[in-house]
């Protein structure tokens, strides 16, 4: 298994480089301090599976970088790895693509426990920021057709790909 981490701090870096390798000692590692770093060996590594990434990058927006990564590696797992516990940038985080969130505040354990969900093709969210709730008190109402389109999109599907599960002609 092919996993990046992408963050512009080489110590954190390094540190969850020896917390994954602890994890799975079978996974093939790759570092990348920015976003054409990791756009790049998305597009030398298609069969990456999983990237960790800082929203903090030094001169860069991390809802844009994780946008340009999901467009460089479309099938590629996300797992946002910040210091923020905003449920509003969490919600943006899974909007714009990423199958988890950890706060980087929590222990190594919920790295872990983030790992293996979105290798099983699921969401991972700590429980301890879900309590935090919305600002927002409005809930939308989505359509049965429109929740399955985003329990595609919480797993990281390409629109293509959901279209085809859910049966809509003229998909290849």
């Amino acid at each position: 298994m092919k996993v990046m981490t992408l963050d512009d701090h080489a110590l954190f870096r390094a540190g969850l480089r020896m917390l994954l390798e602890s994890m799975e000692r079978s996974a093939e590692i790759f570092e990348a301090a920015t976003v054409d770093e990791a756009c790049s060996l998305a597009l030398r590594h298609p069969d990456l599976a999983i990237c960790l990434l800082d929203l903090e990058l030094r001169g860069e927006y991390g809802l844009d970088a994780l946008v340009r990564l999901k467009a460089a590696a479309p099938d590629i797992a996300a797992v946002v790895v910040s210091a923020s516990t905003d449920v509003d940038i969490i919600r943006g985080c899974l909007e714009a693509g990423a199958m988890s969130f950890v706060p980087k505040s929590m222990p190594a354990d919920f790295l872990k426990r983030a790992f293996e969900t979105v290798l099983a093709g699921e969401v991972y969210l700590p429980q301890e920021i879900l309590h935090l709730g919305s600002k927002s008190t409005a809930r939308p109402t989505l359509s049965p057709r429109q929740a399955d389109t985003l329990h595609g999109l919480a797993r990281g599907l390409p629109t293509k790909s959901i279209a085809r599960e859910l049966g809509c002609p003229n998909t290849r």
